[in-house]
């Protein structure tokens, strides 16, 4: 017996905008479906072997209530299908409307290929991964590859090496509340925010340990599949927490994401971290910062709450929350982040790469001088705090610290964005041509 097709619905599609999408599937066996408001129900109802992986919709600068269109599409392909909206420019100012109607996601037109190829993945990974059956195998790519363009060979093959992110063989359930997609046991909640709550789970089955961030609200959902976007594209350096899978479950889209086990930095500043191990942290913590800025990914929150340090001395950089993926879209407006870590600019809105390589000299200050620049109990309202504190020099608080990291450390928290290193890179290029010795713990006190 023939297995059941996977299938991605096409609403009103430009012709390029088709193309792009069959190119992207071109090394997999799903078919794309061009279809109609006026047919999706007869196409439902006639092909109920049809697995449907994915919505595409095209949303019509003509028609006055595309929200209720998208909402009769989302009743007639169900709840868990995800449902990815194209938004002119002139549709913009109704993107919430069009969301809250049934979307998942939304890509502002015209279309950044990249972006629109990330995002589609991972909805398409989550879709086969929703629709699947449990008795089907996980979906093979074509023995013949000709016909499929070197794009799209080069976007297999990039996002099929490494980790499995989204698992084929979970299937998307009304489950009890301790438990996440029928296929996560919760074991303890490990914290909350304004984000959502985490909790720490067990994969049933197996009891294989992994994180669960659930938000708030559906309304997160968009924010939820922004962080899923930037930790896929950085997958691939050691110092990123992974990204497991992600699953949808009352209407909330939740990350599973790698569990480490270990404290936090912050953690083991309050028990004292030796010299050693300070700086062994610290380059590992500016590895993985200048691999994201080459990326273009802005973090936005670094801070040692956010460093989880595994038995093993590995630094792990979580919560990507707030991060912003610079290659298609600007940074926000928000002064979101934490106080003592961010620097003028952020405050007012205004963040850029270079805002992380301040983060990061705070850290550095404090592992320098066992003390922070400053201190402000302000984090209800980064926009009422005073900027114009000026840090101490780390030399009046410890005169036996070397100039040349006296001198990067204050290079880091320049005001002035001109005069402040550009990027991680460019912070981590200094320190190994200045101080070739650091990561030996000789220049950082104890």
């Amino acid at each position: 017996m023939k297995s059941p097709s996977e299938t991605i619905l096409l609403f009103s599609l430009s012709t390029a905008e088709t193309i792009l999408v069959k190119r992207l599937v071109s090394s997999f066996e799903i078919e794309t479906v061009p279809l109609t408001i006026g047919t999706v129900r007869k196409f439902v109802a006639d092909f109920p072997e049809k697995k449907i992986c994915l919505v595409i919709f095209h949303v019509d600068v003509q028609h006055p209530r595309q929200d209720r269109v998208i909402q009769l599409i989302r009743d007639f392909v169900g709840p868990r299908v995800p449902f990815l909206i194209l938004v002119p420019k002139e549709k913009l100012a109704e993107t919430k409307k069009l969301l809250r109607a049934g979307a998942d996601d939304f890509m502002e037109l015209p279309l950044n290929e990249n972006r629109f190829s990330i995002s589609f993945l991972i909805l398409l990974e989550m879709g086969q991964a929703t629709t699947r059956p449990r008795t089907t195998k996980p979906l093979k790519t074509k023995d013949e590859t000709k016909g499929s363009s070197e794009f799209s060979k080069r976007l297999f093959s990039y996002f099929q090496e490494g980790l499995s992110y989204f698992s084929p063989k979970s299937l998307i359930k009304r489950a009890r509340t301790e438990k996440i997609s029928n296929k996560w046991q919760q074991v303890r909640k490990l914290g909350s925010g304004g984000f959502g709550v985490v909790w720490l789970v067990k994969e049933i089955g197996t009891d294989r340990l992994a994180v669960a961030k659930t938000p708030h609200s559906p309304y997160m959902n968009i924010r939820v599949l922004r962080s899923a976007a930037i930790l896929k594209r950085l997958v691939h350096h050691p110092n990123i927490v992974h990204l497991l899978e992600i699953v949808k479950e009352s209407g909330k889209f939740i990350l599973i994401q790698e569990y480490v086990e270990g404290p936090t930095l912050q953690q083991l500043l309050a028990q004292g971290i030796s010299p050693l191990d300070k700086e062994a942290y610290f380059l590992q913590l500016v590895s993985v910062i200048s691999y994201a800025h080459m990326h273009k990914i802005l973090h936005r929150d670094i801070k040692p709450e956010n460093i989880i340090i595994s038995t093993s001395g590995q630094v792990k950089l979580l919560d990507f929350g707030i991060a912003r993926d610079l290659s298609w879209q600007p940074p926000d407006k928000s002064s979101a982040g934490t106080v003592n870590f961010m620097p003028p600019e952020q405050f007012e809105g205004q963040s850029c790469i270079a805002s992380d390589v301040w983060a990061l000299g705070v850290i550095l200050y404090i592992f320098a001088t066992n003390a922070a620049p400053y201190f402000q109990q302000n984090d209800q309202y980064p926009l009422d705090i005073d900027t114009t504190l000026e840090s101490r020099s780390p030399r009046k608080i410890n005169s036996q610290l070397d100039r040349n990291l006296e001198r990067i450390i204050m290079r880091c928290l320049q005001k002035d964005l001109a005069k402040r290193y550009q990027s991680g890179t460019e912070l981590l290029e200094d320190l190994r041509t200045t101080l070739p010795l650091f990561g030996r713990g000789e220049l950082l006190p104890q």
